[in-house]
């Protein structure tokens, strides 16, 4: 019974908020034209030349912030994962500065040299962090069963990943279907 809490746990932590990221990344990935249609999610990555995504490595400064974060951390599900651990992180962090404000002389402090500067080095950390997401998880999740945790979250990415591209397919046919409208 305790096994079923702890799946049912995970599937709302973990499951869920992974399904709808892989949904919004991929999805816009197809939108803004990073990803084809003809290739799969596995295949976009790769540095082929026979690709017709332009979600690789080599196209990276023409990505978006998130995009291009998701092919820096390697793309997949990997790199879903650590994009996801790295923006869950400066949010606690960008949270846990703003609890801790108890003077204007906080806020005004961080516009700071030495402040910019910190913010910089701790982003990076943040990134190494991120890159390495599977040794910061372990302690922060409630659980024992860091396997489970990674098996529910890998299948959130697969069937966000995939109903990302139904709906761009049932979207564009759909739109595609539009008569256009009388002018008036």
């Amino acid at each position: 019974m305790e096994l079923i809490f702890e799946a049912f746990e995970a599937f709302i932590l973990v499951g869920l908020p992974v399904f709808l990221f892989s949904f919004l990344m991929v999805y816009f990935s197809y939108k803004k034209g990073y990803l084809s249609t003809e290739v799969s999610i596995k295949n976009a990555f790769k540095n082929d030349d026979k690709s017709s995504s332009k979600l690789s490595k080599a196209n990276k400064k023409n990505l978006q912030f998130f995009h291009s974060k998701w092919v820096t951390f390697g793309g997949g599900f990997y790199g879903l994962i650590a994009v996801l651990t790295f923006i869950i992180i400066e949010l606690l962090q960008i949270f846990n500065f703003w609890l801790n404000v108890t003077s204007w002389k906080d806020v005004a402090d961080l516009f700071s040299i030495s402040s910019f500067i910190s913010m910089i080095v701790d982003s990076f950390i943040n990134m190494i962090t991120a890159a390495i997401w599977f040794t910061y998880w372990p302690n922060k999740l409630p659980s024992s069963l860091f396997i489970m945790w990674v098996l529910i979250a890998y299948v959130g990415y697969r069937v966000g990943a995939k109903h990302a591209y139904r709906f761009y397919l049932s979207k564009k046919a759909f739109e595609e279907n539009i008569p256009d409208s009388p002018e008036m």
